[in-house]
């Protein structure tokens, strides 16, 4: 569980570290913002817009519940020696579909000249990271490793008189 853990760590860190590095490079100057930015490419802006504001609306909800889907609640039930592979897996997937359209729109916000909406779209998905962080505790509940008797709470018709 350890190992998964912090591979998924490793990718939230390793993206973030990358838009953090694009932000850096254009905002020293070693890269020239706007190198997209033409009445050329104009209609390309308004479609990469679109294709980056839907695919922000489908990421952050399936994201975040993409657990609770049927098929891949199974897999990481299912049988005990492949759950740290099915976690690191489908972890990995939850990672990337918020961190890739992240890093896109990082670079999509200097390509095109500070265009705001790829600024905004990549702050939300950035805050959205923190309800997927991997910590111990969210990677054993994610497996339903965790003892559930202590969860429930105790029903006054279950106790016998």
């Amino acid at each position: 569980m350890d190992k998964t853990r912090k591979i998924l760590l490793t990718e939230l860190i390793a993206s973030c570290c990358l838009a953090l590095l694009l932000v850096g490079s254009y905002e020293t100057g070693l890269l020239l913002p706007g190198f997209w930015a033409t009445e050329d490419n104009s209609q390309l802006l308004v479609l990469l817009q679109f294709c980056m504001q839907l695919t922000t609306l489908i990421a952050i909800p399936l994201a975040l519940f993409l657990f609770k889907i049927r098929y891949v609640a199974d897999s990481l039930q299912a049988d005990e020696s492949h759950v740290d592979r099915q976690l690191c897996f489908w972890g990995s997937v939850r990672m990337m579909m918020l961190c890739l359209p992240m890093v896109l729109n990082v670079f999509f916000y200097y390509a095109f000249g500070d265009v705001a909406g790829f600024y905004y779209l990549a702050i939300i998905l950035a805050l959205s990271l923190f309800f997927v962080f991997p910590t111990k505790k969210r990677c054993e509940h994610e497996c339903h490793l965790t003892n559930e008797a202590n969860d429930s709470v105790d029903k006054p018709e279950d106790k016998k008189e």
